[in-house]
């Protein structure tokens, strides 16, 4: 949701509440508490590479870990992605995941469920690959590429290697 302009007017107002429960009013003891850093912070990131149920299996989900790697982004998903097993819940984007807003979004294999699109839609420029002309994902994409990925990814992934080693070898003379 965008975040709306502070009101300096509104002032609150604290109140002291004395509470006094007993452990016999308390339904459940937090015994241990563990948590598990995330692996990946991708309110930071600016780039985003998203990959979605038609990705189609774990391993086709290296394509979007290599195009991600490319752009130095970070690798994403839908929540049908990871409720497949292709990533771990901490790329999650949508409504149930992180909300982002990076500079590039680039979704991929993503029908583009209006849970996922709340979760990434404030992105500044959207790429969308899917094979389906129809697929909701292509009315937030700012560019469309109907294709299958396992085509178009790839030759993304060259021509940026290609551009990245043209650039090296210029900076070296």
């Amino acid at each position: 949701m965008p975040m709306p302009e502070p009101d300096t007017s509104r002032k609150g107002r604290i109140v002291a509440e004395k509470t006094e429960l007993t452990e016999r009013q308390l339904p459940l003891e937090i015994l241990e508490e563990y948590r598990q850093p995330k692996k990946v912070n991708l309110k930071a990131a600016r780039i985003i590479v998203a990959g979605g149920a038609g990705v189609g299996s774990k391993e086709n989900f290296r394509l979007i870990w290599d195009l991600a790697n490319c752009l130095g982004g970070a690798p994403a998903a839908s929540r049908a992605a990871v409720d497949l097993g292709f990533i771990d819940r901490d790329h999650q984007v949508g409504q149930t995941g992180t909300t982002v807003r990076p500079s590039l979004y680039v979704a991929v294999g993503i029908s583009g469920a209006i849970q996922h699109q709340a979760g990434m839609a404030q992105s500044l420029k959207i790429v969308a690959i899917n094979s389906d002309p129809e697929a909701p994902i292509f009315g937030a994409a700012h560019y469309k590429i109907v294709g299958n990925l396992n085509e178009v990814v790839p030759v993304m992934i060259k021509s940026l290697r290609e551009k990245s080693i043209k650039v090296g070898s210029a900076a070296k003379s």
